[in-house]
């Protein structure tokens, strides 16, 4: 009696895995680089739209996030979390004080194992707007946004949205 032949499976996280699966289906098409770039190069990424539609994409996007998972939502004299590894998701990134923003930016730019967490920020809104006008802190948003997958359009709709710096 013969066995059937197994293949062998990519080693998880491998790129080969990465390629093997799909991207949502409801994906718009000019998100797709985005969208491999993240599941493959692990960057930093800015989500913007609706609750909903975050959350769509990050249930799609959680096989290829790096374990463990930690998130966390803006509280006034909350401090953000500083992981050593995993992936970090911040929800409502634009509601940030000025010295959770900083505290943050501290973490993104001294961290000595940094390539180790992968950072994803959602936001309701835009943050450029609040870039320009000083409400956000504009180092702290090009360490945020690497890669942008922005739902609801901002950038064609509002004001330039310049892009993010790799």
């Amino acid at each position: 009696m013969l066995l059937p032949r197994r293949h062998p499976q990519p080693t998880p996280g491998s790129r080969e895995e990465t390629a093997a699966r799909q991207r949502p289906a409801f994906l718009p098409s000019h998100l797709r680089a985005e969208w491999d770039a993240v599941c493959q190069g692990q960057h930093n990424l800015l989500l913007v739209g609706t609750s909903t539609a975050t959350n769509e994409i990050l249930v799609e996007m959680r096989p290829h996030l790096r374990e463990p998972l930690q998130r966390y939502s803006p509280k006034a004299g909350r401090p953000v979390p500083q992981p050593v590894e995993g992936t970090l998701l911040l929800s409502g990134v634009a509601r940030l004080d000025r010295k959770q923003q900083t505290q943050l930016l501290r973490w993104l730019e001294h961290f000595d194992q940094r390539s180790h967490v992968q950072v994803i920020s959602m936001s309701s809104k835009p943050l450029f707007p609040l870039v320009k006008s000083g409400a956000f802190l504009v180092d702290l948003y090009y360490k945020l946004n690497v890669v942008l997958i922005d739902l609801i359009g901002s950038g064609s709709a509002g004001g330039h949205v310049p892009p993010p710096f790799v």
